[in-house]
């Protein structure tokens, strides 16, 4: 890594020391670095990740653990393994790990979780609860990786469709300031082969999204009878939809201000923006007050509903009672995936 040094124009190498240099141990200090700040960490490798712990026990037939466990917003597992130098029995645990891991129930997950982080898990998915694990991925955090490792993930990931990241981290240390940086970069794929190979279907750094092939086939899977009935309507009234994600949009003055994802046992609503009063609003309609929450800094609102009641309230509210509200706070498409097709439209 290079300094800027804007003052002579010029620049200077930073010393590398390796991790052992430094005293920074797999265990006790890179696993705690990211532990404590996950978000930084997996957004320095592009990834958007839900950190649900640290030395999980994958099965009470052994006593290893892996290092982090954590989900993407497909609900996809993430094992993630990291070490110091490089070890060619680096990939081998952790897709032991993943193999014992596929054998969880979402519940396994959340019972790692207390309440508050089970909510912020709810607002982190795109998809329900239930479908946490339907898939898993592997991502290797280490100094260095030997050839035949890399060409055993190649082939795992061509051939078999294994979902595995390789992530190269170094230390760079500032003699002048003594403060240290973390570098990553990735491996394999490379960033520009990822991109290539999502779009052409396969799953290098990304995992399948859930499609459906119509209205139908997408609500099969919803068990709580009032959620099917009320998407069922909308559906056939023409109202804004995006099948891929189960998701019924509702828009103000040309702004999408709600969206509303059908879940197995409810529906998830993301309020975009807020309006004075609006938690009150919300929770003197719906059946059960405490579903109502501020989200994302308090820019947004989400509640859930799950009975004929609360959908005519939110229907009655959205379509008629909200019509001249007046909005403060957030941008109205902000953070709602604009991903979709004419193809996936209902």
């Amino acid at each position: 890594m290079l300094k800027i040094d804007r003052k002579n124009q010029s620049f200077s190498l930073l010393d590398t020391p390796t991790l052992a240099d430094v005293s920074i141990t797999e265990r006790y200090d890179l696993q705690e670095f990211i532990s404590n700040s996950p978000d930084a960490f997996f957004k320095e490798l592009g990834l958007e990740l839900f950190l649900i712990g640290k030395e999980i026990e994958p099965s009470q037939n052994v006593q290893d653990r892996i290092d982090l466990l954590a989900v993407d917003k497909e609900g996809g597992c993430v094992v993630v393994e990291l070490k110091r130098g490089n070890h060619k029995l680096h990939m081998l645990q952790a897709i032991s790990y993943a193999g014992m891991i596929s054998q969880w129930e979402p519940d396994d997950f959340l019972k790692l979780l207390d309440d508050v982080q089970q909510d912020a898990l709810t607002d982190f998915l795109e998809v329900d609860r239930d479908d946490i694990n339907r898939q898993q991925r592997i991502i290797l955090i280490a100094e260095g990786y030997d050839y035949a490792l890399l060409i055993a993930a190649e082939w795992l990931s061509e051939q078999y469709g294994v979902d595995i990241t390789c992530c190269r981290i170094a230390v760079a240390k500032d003699s002048v300031t003594d403060s240290e940086y973390l570098v990553c970069s990735n491996v394999y794929p490379a960033p520009e082969l990822a991109k290539e190979s999502v779009s052409r279907g396969r799953k290098h750094g990304s995992t399948s999204k859930v499609k459906w092939p119509d209205c139908k086939a997408a609500l099969a899977g919803v068990s709580n009878p009032a959620v099917t009935s009320y998407f069922e309507q909308e559906l056939t009234a023409d109202r804004e939809s995006y099948l891929r994600k189960r998701i019924l949009r509702y828009r103000l003055g040309g702004k999408r201000r709600w969206f509303m994802a059908a879940r197995t046992k409810n529906a998830y609503v993301w309020q975009q923006g807020r309006f004075e009063g609006d938690m009150d609003f919300w929770k003197k309609g719906l059946s059960d007050p405490e579903v109502v929450k501020p989200v994302k800094d308090g820019q947004c609102l989400r509640l859930f509903l799950d009975s004929a009641p609360d959908f005519q309230f939110f229907n009655d509210s959205v379509t008629q009672k909200l019509q001249s509200i007046e909005w403060h706070g957030g941008t109205s498409d902000e953070g709602v995936d604009e991903t979709e097709t004419l193809g996936d439209e209902c």
